[in-house]
């Protein structure tokens, strides 16, 4: 799982080296005239994007090192799109690998070789990620620039990529340091994963014309052609991919080690109208990433005002579930927390202000398990140092500002939200004539049609829209059912879900704990005071659905806090807030009890999200009833699902890190985008999941 970064030195031009390899990055003589020619030109990207009605287009790269190809791909793409406004293409996608990631102040330094790029670089720069294996993405210029950057072996991302049946890659940057030093990158493999990721008539460019390189790529299927090289260069190697009639119909879905989890769902063609159902922090982001992929969208929410049920808290937890492996779950937090935080960073930028302290968490070793458990985590060295760090007490006692007498997990990007004041800020984001708001109608039906999909609604009495409460029906191409603890009501859906009440509690901050500056977590968590209250929580009650505030659950809250943190005198100076009396009129979060409130959340047995198309669960009972006979994925047929309803929950009390990725996801299903997780990950995030597992196991068969 761990990658490291690469050591590199700078040579008498300036140049990077990197020493592992004994090779440049880029050429001594002109490293953006050398790119310029050996890939935008050698690609022949500016007339193709003149010529092309399409609106997106795919380069693909081995190699990213100081991600000077793509800063120069990204400038001609932004300024084709200047010049050309009425041209239908108007994103750019760029996937790339990498297996050594430069570090953020390497990358920094070689990059100021080149201050006509300081623009762009300095975008970059600002999101590159941490050096955390998978995929990261990674929005730029209004995402008219999407960046798919793999940390680790490039064959295995371009094994583990997501793609169409049609492909995905129109031209190739076949970077990366010299097959004679770095060979073992330029093999078979490699190029029999770039043809599956081409679309038909693909390109590729390399400043290689080595003989291995050659023969790799023409056994691989492409037309291989030598052209005079950059430079001193001699040669350089160019050619294109044409599939045969056989090739262009047989599945691209190459099978991957979880054959059980790999059958893929359908992606939707382009739609205009999306309906969402919801009113909370998925809906909201879903909303937004709807609206700026040129989507109208109709919000309906249950409450008579957005932000309420498990997103109607004051303050709430933001940082990843880790464990001590590095298993499907752990790297779904990891990679959802990373996009989130630059997700959020992006929303402040753009003067979308919500309440947020980006304080950083301390997960406190509150007993001799939870101790052995985090030292074990930073044993294995599973997760880089940026992400998260082991404190001795003295230490966490400074990152907090008061006395902590346990060491414990410090995550420095961490830190808290109010999910009610984010989602205002996303619906501002996305407002508009594209987004309409009903409030009060409660999803009683969905009725799918070949070309429409109607819903059916009860409209609350106490709305002025409809107060005799009657049915209400509308329409759209494509329906999101974000819902939360409305999920476990949706009809046919037979998902395991578990409906957990949880409650928090609003604790009048006083002298002891108001210098408290980071998130605490253990059992429950604690955040620093915000307007002169701290948000204590949180009960874990199962099956319960009752939302009244109990004095029970407070004392267990209160109980909880002081026992995790015996050793700290101030934690017995926490006093529970006894009043109903005390105004609440800058507090409509906590339903206008100052106490605290109780939500119900949602979530499911491997505490992982849903996200995808609504399965038709019977009918793939059928189709998929002999999945435990293990052949090969093209065996199967492609599950069947119900026509353009999708679904986006089961996010339980993660919402605030998983949100965002998963709204992603679920918008770049909707616009047949390519998807900002390995299939792996995909996999395990899948609708039918569970049936696929039961029918593996031979439950659920259909006799």
């Amino acid at each position: 799982m761990k990658i490291s970064n690469a050591s590199i030195n700078f040579n008498e031009s300036g140049t990077p080296v990197a020493s592992a390899f004994d090779d440049v990055y880029f050429s001594n003589e002109s490293g953006i005239h050398e790119t310029q020619f050996v890939f935008i030109d050698s690609n022949h990207l500016n007339e193709r994007w003149l010529k092309t009605t399409q609106s997106s287009f795919h380069i693909g790269e081995t190699g990213f090192g100081t991600g000077l190809n793509f800063l120069v791909a990204a400038q001609q793409f932004m300024s084709f799109r200047k010049n050309n406004p009425t041209s239908p293409l108007n994103q750019l996608y760029f996937f790339s690998t990498e297996k050594f990631p430069l570090t953020a102040l390497d990358l920094r330094k070689a990059l100021t070789l080149w201050p006509e790029l300081s623009i762009l670089s300095d975008a970059l720069i600002k999101q590159y990620p941490m050096a955390l294996p998978g995929l990261h993405r990674i929005h730029l210029f209004d995402n008219q620039v999407i960046l798919d950057l793999w940390l680790g072996d490039a064959t295995e991302g371009f094994s583990h990529a997501h793609a169409h049946n049609e492909g995905r890659i129109d031209a190739w940057f076949l970077d990366g340091f010299a097959p004679s030093k770095n060979d073992s990158m330029w093999q078979p493999a490699l190029f029999n994963q770039i043809k599956r990721l081409s679309k038909n008539h693909a390109t590729f460019a390399t400043f290689t014309a080595a003989g291995a390189v050659k023969r790799g790529l023409r056994d691989a299927g492409f037309t291989v052609d030598k052209q005079k090289g950059f430079g001193k260069k001699r040669e350089m190697l160019i050619g294109n991919l044409t599939l045969t009639e056989d090739e262009k119909i047989s599945p691209r879905q190459a099978p991957i080690n979880h054959r059980h989890t790999s059958i893929s769902m359908p992606h939707t063609s382009t739609k205009q109208h999306v309906a969402i159902v919801g009113g909370g922090i998925a809906a909201a982001i879903c909303a937004l990433k709807l609206i700026r992929a040129g989507k109208k969208v109709s919000l309906y929410c249950a409450d008579d005002k957005l932000a309420q049920g498990a997103s109607g808290n004051e303050q709430g937890g933001f940082y990843p579930q880790l464990n001590a492996e590095a298993g499907i779950a752990s790297q779904i937090h990891a990679h959802s927390f990373l996009y989130a935080r630059q997700f959020y960073e992006q929303l402040l930028s753009e003067g979308h202000f919500f309440e947020h302290q980006w304080c950083g968490v301390l997960q406190l070793c509150f007993n001799e398990n939870v101790t052995s458990r985090y030292q074990n985590m930073m044993r294995n060295q599973t997760w880089p140092q940026a992400l998260v760090e082991w404190l001795e007490p003295e230490q966490a006692s400074t990152i907090a500002n008061i006395q902590i007498p346990t060491p414990g997990l410090h995550l420095p990007l961490g830190g808290w939200l109010s999910p009610p004041s984010l989602v205002e800020a996303c619906i501002n984001a996305a407002g508009g004539d594209d987004l309409s708001i009903y409030v009060s109608h409660r999803l009683q039906n969905i009725v799918t049609a070949e070309n429409k999909t109607q819903l059916i609604f009860t409209c609350a009495k106490n709305s002025a829209i409809n107060p005799a409460s009657e049915n209400i029906k509308t329409e759209a191409d494509v329906v999101v059912l974000a819902c939360g603890a409305e999920s476990h009501l949706l009809q046919d859906l037979d998902l395991p879900f578990r409906m957990t009440r949880g409650q928090v509690e609003r604790i009048p901050s006083n002298s002891s704990i108001s210098p408290l500056s980071t998130v605490l977590c253990h059992k429950g968590y604690m955040t620093p005071a915000h307007q002169n209250h701290h948000a204590m929580g949180s009960t874990y009650v199962k099956n319960d659905l009752n939302t009244e505030y109990r004095e029970s659950e407070a004392e267990l809250n209160l109980n909880m806090h002081q026992q995790a943190l015996d050793g700290a005198s101030w934690s017995h100076d926490l006093v529970l807030n006894k009043s109903l009396n005390e105004s609440n009129s800058n507090h409509a979060a906590v339903d206008n009890d100052p106490r605290g409130r109780a939500a119900i959340r949602c979530s499911l047995p491997d505490h992982l999200p849903v996200v995808g198309a609504f399965p038709l669960v019977e009918t793939q009972k059928v189709e998929l009833n002999e999945l435990y006979k293990a052949k090969a994925d093209n065996y199967y047929p492609t599950p069947s699902v119900q026509p353009n309803v999708y679904l986006l929950t089961g996010l339980g009390s993660r919402g605030l890190t998983t949100a965002p990725l998963m709204a992603e996801i679920l918008v770049s299903q909707l616009c047949s985008a390519p998807l900002p997780l390995d299939k792996r990950l995909l996999n395990a995030l899948n609708t039918n999941r569970f049936l696929i597992r039961d029918l593996i196991r031979r439950h659920n068969l259909v006799t």
